[in-house]
């Protein structure tokens, strides 16, 4: 069958394999990516850290920065945010839920972000100290947190709804325009339209959360051949700049396999190794993180949207005539190398915040 588009070159794959293998033995070398703990399950629940998959995830299991946590179609999950730096959390994660914690410093704060990548996630936030700041970012908002109680869904449709049990969320929509959820009003995205005010009583919340769900669900299966071209479109555009800027990055593998080995060692180089190595790659890893970031969201939505597929709904053509049978089963053959790639840029993230005070590049 032919590719929708090139192919990698081999060396380069070599080359990837053997900065991931050395990123996977150095999983957990430094005790303070700890944030916090796994304080419920149920069903399935999976962690990917530093390009593995964790084994035998449990009540218990510590959450560091970077992890990304899934939950399956049965499952739930609750995680406790504990360290001492950042303002207490806790985040419930609904059925078919993906989302990951960065913790940086930003303008003097630490600052942790929530990056959901698609479902459902719930939060309740303590009060912030003037020093700290907490942030849920989507793919076309970013929600500003000030000690709070609040839900974040976002499926495969590409919508948003923000709502607020107590205190008051402020999102900042991709045009810059600041809306409120405060209890008593929801911020949402649906399809086509920019982020808007809705009037919702607080005492009808939850139900207000179930019907948009519902109708959600009904217009994924109304529209799935559209959302299907739509997110082919963009994995196609996206996973083009990924690996282009990731065949850049295996030019500075020495890099990433000095990164690798300092973790396992639990060290860092010196002061003029880290200045030469933040120069080299800190530009390319910002742009990679860019990518990345859009990538992951689409690819997430493309996963959702192949059930529905392969259960007959959706099925037809996207651009240039190829079938949409014909993308999936490309796409489920680059998922892993993907998958990699995308674990690798977050674990050279990681090592980047430590070799520069905590700030992203």
């Amino acid at each position: 069958m032919d590719d929708i588009r090139d192919p990698l070159t081999l060396p380069f794959l070599r080359g990837l394999a053997a900065a991931l293998f050395f990123a996977v033995c150095a999983a957990g070398a430094f005790a303070d990516d700890s944030i916090g703990s796994i304080s419920y399950i149920e069903g399935t629940v999976g962690m990917v850290r530093d390009g593995a998959d964790v084994d035998g995830v449990a009540i218990g299991q510590d959450l560091q920065t970077f992890d990304l946590v899934k939950t399956g179609s049965d499952g739930q999950a609750e995680l406790a945010i504990t360290s001492a730096q950042l303002p207490r959390m806790t985040v419930r994660m609904s059925a078919d839920t993906q989302f990951s914690v960065e913790v940086a410093t930003v303008e003097g704060k630490k600052e942790s972000t929530i990056g959901i990548l698609g479902g459902q996630i719930a939060l309740k936030v303590s009060k912030l100290l003037s020093t700290q700041s907490v942030k849920v970012k989507s793919d076309s908002a970013t929600m500003g947190v000030r000690g709070t109680d609040f839900t974040v869904t976002a499926p495969e449709t590409g919508d948003v709804l923000v709502t607020c049990d107590e205190g008051e969320v402020v999102v900042t929509d991709d045009q810059g325009r600041d809306l409120t959820a405060i209890p008593g009003t929801v911020v949402e995205k649906r399809p086509g339209e920019v982020y808007r005010t809705v009037p919702v009583a607080a005492t009808g919340l939850e139900q207000f959360r179930t019907q948009w769900r519902d109708e959600r669900r009904q217009f994924v299966q109304a529209n799935a051949l559209r959302l299907i071209q739509v997110n082919a479109r963009l994995y196609l555009q996206l996973s083009r700049e990924f690996n282009a800027a990731h065949q850049e990055l295996a030019r500075n593998q020495a890099i990433t396999r000095k990164w690798a080995f300092e973790d396992r060692a639990g060290r860092i180089g010196s002061a003029v190794e880290v200045l030469r190595e933040r120069r080299a790659i800190g530009a390319l890893l910002q742009r990679l993180r860019r990518t990345a970031f859009q990538l992951e969201r689409v690819a997430y939505r493309l996963e959702r949207l192949q059930v529905l597929h392969d259960r007959g709904v959706g099925v037809g053509t996207i651009d240039g005539g190829v079938t949409t049978r014909v993308f999936f089963t490309q796409i489920a053959r680059e998922r892993r190398d993907v998958a990699r790639k995308l674990a690798l840029t977050r674990f050279l993230t990681k090592q980047y915040l430590k070799r520069n005070e905590g700030r992203l590049p």
